[in-house]
Formats: structure tokens, sequence, C-alpha cells
């Protein structure tokens, strides 16, 4: 028998033992960060029990939960963003530009890009807008717009865009298919034209191409309370991640239940402080292709992003809005503009309804 103090060994404690000659020095333990608890060797052919015992919780490096591992920079590159546009607006940006307003359209939709340059686009091309004072005009006259676009598989449709660009000159397309796989291609794109063509603007407004944007409206408020390191819109602080159909992300992709608090894409303000930000730390986090939840949330989340909270951006399930929604100032943004829907709103807000 190996005579050997009391010691009570549980799941927190190592035992390790080994033949030992009395006088010999005992083995250090192997295991790291461990403490010595008790030695003990009683003749020449005894063996020594080494007992170890783990420090103190408060004492031990700590390991990174799952979601911390997943909202952070990865240590290299996992997604290097090697796509350009094809096709970029020659005055896309002026040094005095307060906001580069960039409308995702897919490459088919030339009625509703002819729609907004009928309406809310033309009061941006212009620098004027119906029935509003001169005090918001100086500022709408440093608005710029332009249509973000990628490639179709059909080249006639391609063709099209370039005789619409020499048209107009206010499409940026990217060089790779337009699909909703896509998107976050196409936000990234957003940003890195911004970056590298109006480098001091002082926002960016994401807009889908069925919207309507109340242009003084918004310009008001951002006039009244500045941002900085922020993005303003349709606010989701708890969604759910669908896991079946066409918005379907698997568990490797995202492996939480709910997505971290982000804008919905249907239009929201990036600050210009952030957008070379964004575009780099997105070549060291791993892609979804939901673009508003990856670029608004989780690189929102990881940068530490403030969300700034205003009514009137439009949900999926807003109601379309009326002419006296955006006189009374009670929509910033509206959906479901579909082009005769856009064109006759701006119609009648240009004949100075009573509301």
């Amino acid at each position: 028998m190996i005579p050997y103090n009391d010691v009570t060994l549980d799941s927190t404690y190592t035992m390790t033992t080994r033949n030992n000659t009395v006088g010999d020095a005992p083995t250090k333990s192997t295991t790291a960060g461990y403490h010595l608890h008790s030695v003990v060797a009683s003749s020449s052919t005894a063996a020594t029990v080494i007992v170890t015992t783990a420090p103190p919780a408060s004492q031990r490096p700590r390991q990174p939960t799952k979601e911390e591992q997943y909202y952070s920079r990865r240590q290299h590159k996992v997604n290097e963003y090697r796509h350009n546009a094809v096709l970029v607006p020659s005055n896309m940006c002026r040094r005095d530009t307060f906001m580069m307003i960039l409308v995702h359209s897919s490459p088919t939709n030339l009625d509703r890009r002819e729609a907004i340059r009928y309406s809310w686009g033309d009061a941006v091309l212009k620098g004027t807008w119906p029935n509003t004072s001169q005090q918001n005009m100086l500022t709408m006259s440093r608005l710029q717009l332009a249509f973000v676009v990628g490639l179709h598989g059909d080249e006639d449709v391609n063709r099209a865009i370039r005789d619409e660009y020499s048209r107009y000159n206010d499409i940026v397309q990217g060089d790779f298919i337009d699909n909703y796989k896509n998107m976050t291609l196409k936000s990234l794109l957003d940003l890195k034209v911004v970056k590298n063509r109006c480098p001091g603007v002082r926002y960016l407004l994401k807009s889908d191409d069925d919207m309507v944007i109340n242009l003084p409206y918004l310009l008001e408020i951002l006039s009244a309370k500045p941002l900085n390191r922020s993005f303003m819109g349709p606010y989701n602080p708890r969604s759910r991640v669908y896991r079946e159909g066409v918005w379907k992300l698997t568990l490797d992709e995202f492996p939480f239940p709910t997505y971290p608090p982000y804008e919905s894409g249907s239009a929201y303000i990036i600050t210009g402080d952030l957008i070379h930000e964004l575009f780099e730390t997105a070549e060291y986090v791993p892609h979804i292709f939901v673009d508003d939840v990856y670029i608004t949330g989780i690189l929102g989340r990881i940068l530490v992003v403030n969300h700034a909270r205003q009514r009137g951006f439009a949900y999926w399930g807003t109601k379309t809005p009326t002419v006296c929604d955006l006189i009374k100032k009670k929509i910033v943004t509206g959906t479901k503009m579909h082009p005769q829907r856009l064109c006759a709103l701006w119609n009648d807000l240009q004949r100075k309804p009573t509301c």
C-alpha cells in the first residue's frame, strides 16, 4: 500500500503518478496553469503522488464565448473584395457633397429608375423640392444620386444599361451578376465607390428602387441632430433568423436564433466617418447574403456603431404613403412605390394640395 495524505480528488483536480527514488526531485506537473497540491514518497520504490488543482477562475485566461468569436474581426482576410465598378458616373461627387444617395436597382427595372428620375430624383438633380423653403434648398443642392446595378446574364440587358448610362450618367454597375445572393456584394460596392469617389461626404443614403424619400424632412432631421458613427433607418432590435425560404440561413452561416440590431435595407443612412472602416472590416468578417443584416447588424456590432432611432422610416409592412404624409412630415421614407404610384404622388405634391 502506498501511504499518502488524505486527499480528495474531484473534477477540478489532476492526479499523476510515477516511480521515483528517494531524493529525486518530483517531476513537475505537465498541466499548464495548475498548482502543486501534495507530494508524498515513503521509500525508494514508492510512487510519488502529485496532485494539482486549478487556480481560481479569476486567475485563468477567459475563453471568448461563441458570440464573441462570431462578432469579431478575424486575424486574416477571409473574403477579400475583388469586385470593381465597370460603370461610374463621371460627376459622382463634388467636394461639397453633403449626401450621396445610392439606389439599389435590378438591371431590368428601367421603369422604376425612370419614375425616380421623374420625381424625387429630379429634385436631387435640380436641387429643388416642390413647395419647400429656400433654406432647405441650400442643402438640397449638395445631394447626389446614382443607381447601383450588377451584370445581367443577357448581354442585351447589359447593352441597354450602357445606353442608359450614356443618357443619364447616373449608374454604378458592378462586375458581378445581379441577384439576391449577391446583395452584400452590391452593398460593399456602395462603400468602395463612395470611399474612392466621395472621401469627404457627410452621409450615404442607401435606398431600394421602390421608395420615395422625403428629402426636406430628412435634411431637417440631420441638421437638427447631426450624426457620427451611426446608422439611421428602420430599426430592428431582435429579428428572428429564417431557416427556410428565400431568406434562409444555415446554422453554419449564422448560428444564432436572432439577428443583432440592424436597419432594414429599404432605405437607411450611414454616416461618412464609417464608410472606410466598414469596407475594410468586411474583408475580415465572413459574409452572409442578407446585406442589411451584414452591413448594419454584424459589422455594426463589431465596430460598436450607434443605431440612431427615428420614426418615419418605412418597414416592409408599412402602408404606402399619401402626399399629405410627406407634407405633414409623417414619413421619412415610403415603400411600395411602383412607378405609376410614385409619379402620381409627385404630381399631387406639385399641385400644392391642402392637407
